[in-house]
């Protein structure tokens, strides 16, 4: 029974990000929150690299110190394409990946679902606090204006 307890936890590990929408391993009944309400990194300045930077689980954005106001304040970063202010919440957690930072040399990767005034379909972006990286402004986003 242990061995089939660990061997379904595995495939749930390997198969949840290969899927179209990940399989979230945790989920969150977290409240809507809105961007002006935290303090954004006032570093982000570049656009991703590519354009599935942020938003899948095997290219989540790593803002590191295990801070969970670091994953918002990463949001607080961005607005929509037009300047849009954002509105999020937590989703749950998804896509295990090896980290030495992480318990027992794995970690998960947030979701959080995205919202801006006229858009048709939540944006889900992907955060990791595990590990750090090099912060950039995802496809379809702009730089929160601060003025």
């Amino acid at each position: 029974m242990k061995y089939f307890f660990i061997a379904l936890i595995s495939i749930s590990f390997l198969t949840s990000c290969g899927a179209k929408q990940p399989v979230v391993l945790s989920s969150s009944t977290n409240p809507t929150e809105s961007s002006s309400s935290h303090e954004p990194f006032l570093d982000i300045t570049k656009p991703a690299p590519n354009k599935k930077y942020a938003l899948t689980g095997e290219n989540p954005v790593m803002v590191g110190e295990k801070s969970v106001q670091n994953q918002r304040r990463y949001i607080a970063s961005l607005a929509g394409p037009n300047g849009e202010e954002l509105t999020f919440h937590r989703r749950g957690s998804c896509c295990p990946y090896k980290s030495e930072n992480g318990m027992m040399g794995s970690a998960l990767v947030d979701i959080y679902e995205v919202t801006y005034e006229g858009l048709k379909e939540p944006i889900l972006l992907y955060i990791s606090f595990y590990d750090d990286g090099p912060l950039y402004i995802p496809y379809g986003f702009t730089k929160r204006n601060l003025n």
